[in-house]
């Protein structure tokens, strides 16, 4: 991944099943993941299955900034970006204080007139994305399936698989397929990361 040398490095969470204490030594190396700008992370469904704080917690002392409905702006050239996250939608459910997502609170203070690339950990959230006139939505959870015929009961959940989807009038959604797995240890066609290069559409391409 370091030797993309990106600017902006996002992790859309389900680290790991159990808790931050007991899989330390196993996250420790996301510590060691480069940005030249910033390194994002927003909690999912997995963190709140154990101890979602935790994971906050240590993503913070590794030095990523968690967008837990809030955003930070990312300059370059000129040119800002907006970077938002929101807790995974479970989270509220979790009964854990102060955790919820909410998208208002993760916009609040961003000059509406600035592009918006917001995280969420699952495709889900896009229609509530798309409704807040965002532009770019980055999500996981569904490992791509992972394995046949796996893809058929997460379509039934979930408004993508994996890959590039058109919502509303203006939102794109990418839905990775994440780089870990869930029950069986292995993956089947799903490549693991992504490298998005963002281009405003009002400017040629260099």
């Amino acid at each position: 991944m370091n030797t993309l040398k990106a600017d902006l490095v996002c992790h859309t969470s389900d680290i790991a099943d159990g808790t931050a204490e007991r899989r330390c030594a196993q996250a420790t190396p996301l510590g060691t993941v480069r940005a030249t700008r910033a390194r994002v992370y927003v909690t999912g469904n997995h963190e709140y299955y154990s101890e979602a704080q935790g994971w906050v917690d240590l993503m913070d002392e590794l030095g990523w900034e968690p967008l837990r409905n809030r955003h930070l702006l990312l300059e370059r050239g000129g040119d800002t970006l907006v970077v938002a996250g929101v807790d995974d939608v479970t989270a509220e459910a979790s009964g854990l204080a102060g955790h919820g997502a909410h998208l208002a609170g993760a916009l609040n203070g961003a000059d509406p007139d600035l592009p918006v690339l917001l995280l969420a950990h699952q495709p889900k959230l896009v229609d509530r994305a798309a409704a807040a006139g965002i532009d770019l939505l980055l999500s996981g959870h569904t490992h791509g399936g992972q394995i046949w015929p796996f893809h058929h009961l997460v379509r039934t959940d979930q408004p993508a698989l994996a890959g590039h989807s058109h919502h509303g009038t203006r939102t794109l959604l990418y839905t990775s397929r994440g780089t870990g797995f869930w029950g069986p240890p292995f993956r089947v066609f799903a490549p693991e990361i992504t490298l998005l290069v963002l281009r405003s559409p009002h400017r040629p391409t260099p």
